[in-house]
């Protein structure tokens, strides 16, 4: 008995250039890809989006501010992802700062305002004084001609107003020292010295400008004296060494 043969559907084969055409398009994508992983790559590499910073200093424009750039550089480290609330914590912590901003102008562009404590007088050899009263001691050294001072930590901010009543007394006389350790003294920048005490050192010092203006026609007096004001009805006049 010959076999019933099975009427089977012959596949139809895939026309060569359509198999062309789809890895031509497979190809091109891949061409693509490689080509904006190398762009990405080449950008990432290259400093076009490296964050730019612009410095304001006490209201002025800043080209360099490298004790500062140094501060926050752990912070730049992923230049997609600058955090500006930590750049401004990272700022006022400086002793040397008293107010931080930093706003972002562009995507790679930063602008950071600074504001520095003033110097009001200069604490020893350790710090400095604003005029607000603030005592701050910066990890370097800041060139200051202002007036020294010289008493504990714990008083700083009393001794300071203190030290400005006493120069709103003098004026235009400028003090060039202030030491408070169990009573006050100040030396001049003639060189005068005044022993004020520790009690009443406002109306001793009015009694010195008084006694001062009839005897600073000596230049003994005017160059070398040394005013005790701690009399009840006057003072004791000395000379510092020639």
């Amino acid at each position: 008995m010959a076999k019933e043969k099975t009427n089977q559907a012959k596949k139809q084969k895939t026309p060569l250039a359509s198999v062309v055409k789809n890895l031509a398009k497979k190809l091109a994508y891949l061409v693509l890809s490689l080509a904006l992983i190398f762009v990405i790559y080449l950008v990432d590499r290259s400093k076009l989006l490296d964050p730019r910073i612009s410095w304001e200093i006490n209201g002025e424009l800043i080209t360099d501010a490298q004790r500062y750039e140094d501060l926050i550089e752990p912070l730049m480290n992923n230049k997609y992802l600058i955090n500006l609330t930590q750049i401004k914590e990272k700022l006022t912590k400086s002793q040397r700062i008293s107010n931080a901003d930093a706003e972002r102008i562009f995507w790679n562009q930063i602008k950071v305002s600074i504001q520095e404590h003033d110097i009001a007088m200069r604490w020893g050899s350790e710090g400095y004084i604003s005029s607000k009263g603030v005592l701050f001691k910066p990890n370097q050294t800041i060139s200051s001609v202002a007036p020294l001072g010289l008493f504990s930590e714990s008083i700083a901010t009393k001794a300071f107003f203190d030290f400005r009543q006493y120069q709103a007394i003098l004026e235009p006389v400028k003090i060039s020292t202030f030491k408070r350790t169990s009573i006050d003294e100040l030396t001049l920048e003639n060189n005068i010295k005044i022993i004020l005490g520790h009690q009443k050192q406002n109306e001793r010092l009015k009694t010195f400008v008084q006694s001062y203006e009839q005897l600073k026609k000596y230049k003994k007096i005017r160059t070398r004296g040394i005013f005790d004001m701690r009399y009840p009805n006057g003072f004791a006049l000395s000379y510092l060494p020639e």
